[in-house]
Parts: C-alpha cells; sequence; structure tokens
C-alpha cells in the first residue's frame, strides 16, 4: 500500500541536497528560484542548531567561510534543505592538508550516506559549473571530483551561466558535456541553465532532470512535494497517486469520490497557490475523463 503524504513527510520531513560550485556559480540564485524566494525568508543554522549570519553566502565573502554542515532553508518553502560547499573550488586541491579539496565533499557525503535516518541523508548533489569561466570544468575541480570514486547519491551536474557559451566563440556546450561524461564516474544528469538572473527564469529543467533520478519512492513522492518549478512533475505525481489509489474502480462506482480523490492529490503535488490548476485544469480534465465511463454505464 503506498504512503500518505503525512508518513512520507514522518519518514524525512525535508529533501536535503548538497549544492557544489564555486563562487559566482549561481548557486545561491538556484536555490531562491527552487524555493520561490526572494532571499528575505533565509535561514541557516550549523550543525548544534545555532543561527548563522545568512551573509556568508555573499559572492563576496571569503573562500572557506561557510561549513558545509550548515543548514540552508527558505520559510517559503520548507521541505528543500540545503548544504553548500562554498569555498570548494578551484585551486584548495594544491592547498596541503587543506579541507577545501575535493576529498572534504566526498568525506560528507560518505558519512552522510551511512546514516541510519533518511532524514539526516542527503538525497541528490546539484554540482554548480559556471560556463562563464573558461576554466570549467577544471581538472582540478570539477574533473577531479567526477573521477574520484562512485557516489552513493544522485548528482546532477548543473552548468550554470549557459548564456555565456551562447553568446561568444567558446564551443562550450559539446566540450564540458563530453569532458564530464568522460570522467571515472560521471553525473547520472546533465542541465544547462541561462539568465537566472532574470524574473521570469525558472528551474523547471532542473526539477525534472531530478526527479528522474531519484529512484527511491519515499524520496521521490518527497521530491515532487517540495518542488514548485515543474508542472510535468505535478502532473506525473498527480496521475501515479490516482493509479495508486485505484481510481477507475472509485471512477466506476463514484464520480463525485473519484472527482475528490482527483482533487485531493493535485492539492498535495500542484498546490493551488503556486500553479492555479485545481479549480481550472482538474475539473475539466475530469470531465473528459469520466465521460467515457458515464456512456459506458449508459449503453
Amino acid at each position: 500500500m503506498p504512503r500518505t503524504i503525512q508518513e512520507i513527510k514522518n519518514l524525512s520531513p525535508r529533501f536535503r541536497i548538497l549544492v557544489i560550485g564555486r563562487r559566482n556559480a549561481g548557486k545561491t540564485t538556484i536555490l531562491r528560484k527552487m524555493c520561490d524566494s526572494d532571499g528575505s525568508d533565509l535561514q541557516i543554522v550549523d550543525a548544534n542548531g545555532k543561527q548563522v549570519d545568512p551573509s556568508i553566502l555573499e559572492p563576496n565573502r571569503q573562500r572557506g567561510m561557510s561549513d558545509i554542515e550548515n543548514e540552508i532553508t527558505f520559510r517559503s518553502n520548507p521541505l528543500f534543505v540545503f548544504h553548500d560547499s562554498r569555498g570548494i573550488e578551484a585551486g584548495a586541491e594544491h592547498e596541503k592538508d587543506s579541507q577545501l579539496r575535493t576529498e572534504y565533499l566526498w568525506n560528507f557525503l560518505r558519512k552522510r550516506s551511512m546514516s541510519e535516518r533518511i532524514k539526516d541523508q542527503i538525497h541528490a548533489v546539484w554540482f554548480c559549473i559556471p560556463m562563464d569561466e573558461q576554466r570549467a570544468p577544471s581538472a582540478e575541480f570539477e574533473l577531479a571530483f567526477f573521477n574520484a570514486r562512485e557516489s552513493p547519491v544522485p548528482i546532477i551536474a548543473v552548468c550554470t551561466k549557459f548564456e555565456a557559451l551562447l553568446d561568444s566563440e567558446m564551443s562550450g556546450e559539446d566540450d564540458s558535456s563530453d569532458a564530464l561524461r568522460g570522467t571515472s564516474y560521471p553525473p547520472d544528469q546533465i542541465v544547462q541553465l541561462q539568465n537566472l538572473d532574470e524574473p521570469t527564469a525558472g528551474c523547471a529543467a532542473l526539477t525534472e532532470r531530478t526527479y528522474a533520478v531519484i529512484h527511491d519512492k519515499t524520496l521521490s513522492d518527497l521530491f515532487a512535494l517540495a518542488q514548485h518549478n515543474s508542472f510535468s512533475v505535478g502532473c506525473t505525481k498527480v496521475l501515479q497517486a490516482m493509479i495508486e489509489t485505484s481510481w477507475k474502480e472509485r471512477m466506476r462506482s463514484s464520480n463525485n469520490e473519484a472527482f475528490e480523490t482527483v482533487c485531493k492529490h493535485t492539492r498535495s503535488y500542484m498546490p493551488t497557490w503556486r500553479y492555479r490548476v485545481s479549480a481550472a485544469i482538474v475539473p475539466t480534465s475530469f470531465h473528459s475523463l469520466t465521460r467515457p465511463c458515464a456512456i459506458a454505464r449508459s449503453t
């Protein structure tokens, strides 16, 4: 029997993501877009639950000031929690005994993956690679990470500022993608994002690529509940939930009961405050779905 929404949240109340990338890779912008936030509701706490000054995420802060154990959340979307690798970048590989090396990232992932509680594990990794940097991906950082070892969780390589390649003579897309795919342990998905600074820009592609590589059913449901960017993911989860709750049988016995089931799942996975679809799309779609059944019964 499929888990209820509350059972899913009890197992893991938040979907946990490690965000890796250099300074100015667009990481904070992505987090705001994913949580539909202007940044004013940003909160950071350390491993002891103590409040941390959010300004540590500003691009002009020095490398290594942010602790990877810090939890980053936005009140606008409490179902996501992020960890930032801020300061882990090219050049750190050459610093003797530096915690900024890629080994530091792998130690964090390994420790988290060994946690018995699903809510404490890292559920996905977004590795942000700025395409306005001619040295990206570099053998000292990005490629070194993907050549190190196999990840215990899905990793999505996020090529940010992709407009820099489209507006220049750099051959970026094929070269960077090929370089990443040619590593010993390539990312599970590669996605290109551009013009993220524009107000209308979203992260639907990143949402859909992330959803595609989450194979655990509970985490898949949790991510679908948390995401606010992809209409496609929302529709997919609504349809899956309808099938799992035997909606066809309910439709044959009671159109009202079936309609209520559709609305319930739509409110869960496609909330009206974001998509504005519950009142508009569901009744129309439901009418088209139930009409063949009504005709079948009448005959």
